[in-house]
């Protein structure tokens, strides 16, 4: 960067007046920076910025390592401020927040406020040759690739993004035969060695979740006439990539990941469902560092979360999970305190964060806490069989709802 060298520059340009006339003429950051993804090659990756509106104007600069700072490749953006749930998740600092990435030469990425504008730095090992594309009227696209090298195919191209900001696949587009009948994957996690959460009495999640989803599977089967798919049927391990990418090959409408909770505290207790986005607070983003744990064997989670987003490719449809997570959750709070009683039901409601196992899925996607086996009476609840029978029958009505919402659209 070359923040040194401007300073004096605008010093000797006249900061008194400069500040009289932004007196006189404040101008509103209008837009917000929502959302930052990032999208890994080798030599070659690309950052998506998401705003909430576009921003007054767009620069970029790149910059070589200079003594001990590093490269750097620079995005300014004119009247915008950056929000806060995008920042909250990571490290604080003054103005702004760091994004640990330290994978594939990125370093880091570092968002700062620069009085009406706002300031996404990528810290890098070596200078890349920078690139900016507007990826439809509120997005940028930033490629970044070393120098001499070809471009990465892998890594997804602005149509596609531009789909995928819109609530489409990000998948490129392919011909097919509309499924006779709904094809749902259904995903109990963990499994084999990755028993998930422990509950308090030594219940395994591993274990809880899969006699869930088999009850899940059974009633898509029954009530919606579906063609249901389960990851795994028995206690073997899946890696997260494994089990987005059963999803995938089997072409899938709805993939349905089951989980248990777990918190530090065990007064902690509810029912939550996730799709695919930024975290939507603090709590939501550890939820989803514990549940990607396994994408690092052996690596402890907290080495892990500096790198949970650094390693996902995003394909999704984020309108159209956000839709999907609503009518489970709302169906599983409402029968279940019909059931129970209101004072054994509590609704964490839908949140989003970045779940490996959905990253990669190219259909809408979700992601459903049952309940917190750190919890006494919510893993007493856990193991009951009416229990899961009424939240297997509520998931499936909250499918049967959102069918019924998309095919009238």
């Amino acid at each position: 960067m070359s923040r040194q060298s401007c300073i004096p520059l605008a010093l000797r340009s006249g900061l008194v007046v400069l500040v009289a006339w932004l007196a006189l003429a404040p101008r509103a950051q209008a837009a917000q920076l929502e959302q930052v993804l990032l999208f890994l090659g080798a030599e070659h990756s690309r950052l998506l910025l998401v705003l909430d509106e576009p921003a007054s104007d767009v620069s970029s600069h790149s910059s070589p390592a200079v003594g001990s700072a590093p490269a750097r490749a620079t995005v300014m953006l004119d009247d915008t401020a950056l929000a806060s749930r995008l920042i909250t998740p990571y490290l604080q600092r003054p103005g702004g927040a760091e994004m640990p990435v330290g994978q594939h030469g990125i370093k880091q990425l570092v968002f700062s406020s620069m009085g009406p504008r706002a300031q996404v730095v990528v810290e890098l090992e070596r200078a890349r040759n920078l690139s900016i594309t507007a990826v439809g009227d509120r997005a940028y696209l930033l490629d970044l690739r070393l120098p001499d090298t070809p471009p990465d195919a892998s890594l997804p191209e602005a149509p596609a993004l531009a789909n995928w900001l819109a609530g489409l696949s990000m998948a490129p587009s392919k011909a097919h035969e509309p499924h006779a009948r709904p094809r749902i994957v259904v995903d109990p996690g963990h499994g084999g060695w990755d028993s998930g959460a422990v509950g308090c009495t030594g219940t395994h999640e591993a274990d809880v979740v899969l006699a869930l989803a088999r009850r899940v599977a059974t009633g898509l089967e029954r009530e919606l006439g579906a063609e249901v798919l389960l990851t795994r049927e028995d206690n073997t391990f899946l890696s997260l990539h494994e089990r987005a990418a059963f999803a995938n090959s089997r072409d899938a409408d709805i993939f349905i990941s089951i989980h248990a909770n777990a918190a530090p505290a065990p007064t902690v207790w509810g029912i939550e469902t996730y799709y695919l986005d930024v975290a939507s607070d603090a709590n939501a983003a550890a939820v989803a560092l514990r549940e990607n744990a396994s994408v690092h064997t052996g690596v402890q989670a907290d080495d892990a979360a500096s790198r949970v987003l650094s390693e996902l490719v995003v394909s999704g449809t984020s309108a159209m999970s956000r839709k999907l997570a609503n009518e489970i959750q709302g169906a599983v709070v409402q029968n279940l305190s019909q059931l129970m009683g209101p004072g054994q039901t509590r609704d964490l409601g839908v949140k989003s964060a970045m779940f490996t196992v959905l990253v990669s899925t190219r259909m809408p996607s979700i992601l459903f806490e049952a309940s917190f086996l750190t919890h006494p009476d919510d893993e007493m609840r856990l193991r009951t069989p009416a229990f899961q029978r009424a939240t297997a029958d509520s998931i499936v009505q909250g499918v049967r709802s959102y069918l019924a919402a998309t095919e009238s659209e």
